[in-house]
């Protein structure tokens, strides 16, 4: 079933009963949006709730699929060991649409939509301030939510979100206590994961490229504070409806990417055809540590078809982390390879020169490589005079220099104990 059949979306043009209401100026909320109104000890606000069976697909992803990911899968994810200790079926996956998009005193999160498993779905729940005097009643629905809450999962939560929140809170002399629950902040994972490939990483290019979901008649984020503010001026709803499906989108997408990123992380060679994930998955695993599986990362883009550049830069990753977790002969058989495919690559000769020099020893092989560099410097100079390569020169000649001042006392050593 469409996601505008599931939420049963009214064709305003078709409502003349809701058209007059509106111009009357009585709220016809609940004609456009399926929800009712809620109160309590604070006072009454609108909601809205849908439910998707575990097996339906935002795009290509399915929403139980978010159940295959480990522990230590979704700490690698959000780059937090907390996330370890959490279930993601006890997570709370969470997105705002509000006044403004800058943040600040002045910004309202007008509708907040929260999303959790049960055992047979996956819940949204949207939260909806119909005027600024439901903002408290709001507000405390959503902390009883929060505050029970195993996990949190957003889309740039972390800077925007949960900040604005807070300060609504605050503003209403309440407390929310979230800053210990776990929270994966989808947007960072993106970056690091897909920025490279993709460039824009917000959530609608995203959700669009990698889970191959089409919005059809989304309102553009942009417009949604006007749109807002056009129903609270007419009391007017017809215009609102896009908005939660909107919301409700923005969260089926989260789960959808979390299981996407997961999938990656456990099991990336089912997971990644395109060789700048694998360049991008390696350097985030890189940066972790974990450079065994970095450097298989970078062997598998080299496998797959890259530009001179980005074929460089993948060569150099992985000549790196085989530096860095000891491994020596596929170090040095790396960087080899570099100076033959990209002889312009100064780091390579570095690299094999000092291999030589400080640990195997070879001194002659280390003065070699330096001697190479230094032809290749010239003939790089030759070739493209614009090229500003007197400080790689300078240092190529300082090593050159102290190679042979080490050559020079071996000899001599090796004389003196001949004697």
């Amino acid at each position: 079933m469409e996601l505008r059949d599931r939420l049963k979306i009214l064709d305003p043009l078709r409502s003349s009963a809701s058209a007059k209401a509106g111009k009357s100026g009585t709220d016809n909320l609940a004609d456009f949006v399926p929800g009712a109104e809620r109160c309590a000890e604070e006072g009454c606000f609108f909601r809205s709730d849908s439910e998707f069976p575990l097996d339906h697909s935002h795009g290509r992803v399915r929403m139980d699929a978010l159940f295959g990911i480990a522990a230590d899968v979704l700490s690698l994810i959000g780059r937090d060991d907390s996330l370890a200790e959490a279930n993601l079926r006890n997570a709370l996956f969470l997105d705002t649409e509000t006044t403004g998009l800058a943040g600040g005193t002045g910004t309202v999160p007008f509708l907040i939509g929260i999303g959790s498993f049960t055992d047979t779905h996956f819940r949204i729940e949207q939260f909806f301030m119909r005027d600024y005097d439901e903002e408290r009643a709001v507000l405390a629905a959503v902390r009883d939510r929060l505050e029970k809450a195993e996990m949190l999962v957003t889309y740039n939560g972390k800077a925007f979100d949960l900040n604005l929140l807070s300060t609504r809170f605050t503003l209403s002399r309440m407390r929310l206590k979230t800053a210990e629950i776990p929270h994966l902040d989808l947007l960072f994972t993106a970056r690091r994961l897909w920025k490279r490939r993709l460039g824009d990483c917000s959530l609608s290019n995203v959700e669009r490229q990698l889970l191959e979901f089409e919005r059809r008649d989304d309102v553009p984020g942009f417009l949604i504070p006007g749109l807002y503010f056009e129903y609270l001026r007419t009391r007017d709803a017809r215009r609102l409806a896009p908005v939660f499906r909107h919301n409700v989108w923005d969260i089926l997408a989260l789960v959808a990417l979390a299981a996407a990123a997961g999938r990656i992380y456990g099991n990336p060679r089912e997971a990644l055809d395109h060789p700048l994930d694998w360049i991008s998955l390696g350097r985030s695993l890189e940066s972790l540590c974990r450079y065994g599986e970095a450097a298989d990362c970078f062997r598998q883009a080299l496998d797959l078809p890259l530009g001179p550049d980005v074929r460089e830069e993948a060569l150099l990753r992985l000549g790196f982390t085989l530096k860095r977790s000891g491994n020596w002969e596929k170090m040095v058989l790396t960087w080899e390879h570099l100076t033959q495919q990209a002889p312009h690559q100064m780091r390579s000769f570095e690299e094999l020169a000092k291999y030589h020099e400080h640990r195997s020893g070879n001194l002659r092989e280390a003065l070699a490589v330096v001697e190479r560099a230094v032809m290749q410097v010239e003939l790089l100079e030759t070739l493209r005079p614009g090229l500003m390569l007197e400080e790689t020169r300078a240092s190529l000649n300082r090593r050159l220099a102290r190679l042979k001042k080490k050559l020079a006392r071996k000899r001599k050593w090796n004389a003196d104990e001949t004697d």
